[in-house]
């Protein structure tokens, strides 16, 4: 897993590669959603285009990393989810949990 990070037009952009399978790379990954938001940056976008895989503890530490932005009153959305990813989420009625954008451009002016 591979994690790149930025900030855009006042969005924390995650770019996340490869396998998203265990805790490895969840911590690093909340750690920096909690410090965007401890430091008033309320939008989040997981920019999912390199993705390989996700297993349900990487969907587990999106769903916390959503809940931790919604509770701090931001929104988070995801983009270029690959069609695995689609397909889990449906199977898993988690679909309309997200907000999920095609491309990481749509989902920052969403956001903006």
């Amino acid at each position: 897993m591979e994690i790149k990070k930025e900030l855009k037009d006042g969005v924390a952009v995650i770019y996340l590669s490869g396998n998203l399978l265990g805790e490895n790379a969840n911590g690093p990954v909340l750690e920096y959603v909690k410090q965007q938001l401890d430091g008033g940056v309320k939008k989040v976008l997981f920019n999912l285009t390199d993705l390989k895989y996700i297993n349900s503890t990487g969907l587990g530490m999106l769903m916390s990393a959503l809940a931790k932005v919604k509770n701090a009153g931001g929104d988070m959305y995801l983009c270029n989810v690959p069609d695995l990813m689609t397909k889990i989420l449906k199977m898993m009625k988690l679909e309309s949990a997200f907000s999920i954008s095609a491309s990481e451009e749509e989902a920052v002016k969403s956001l903006a």
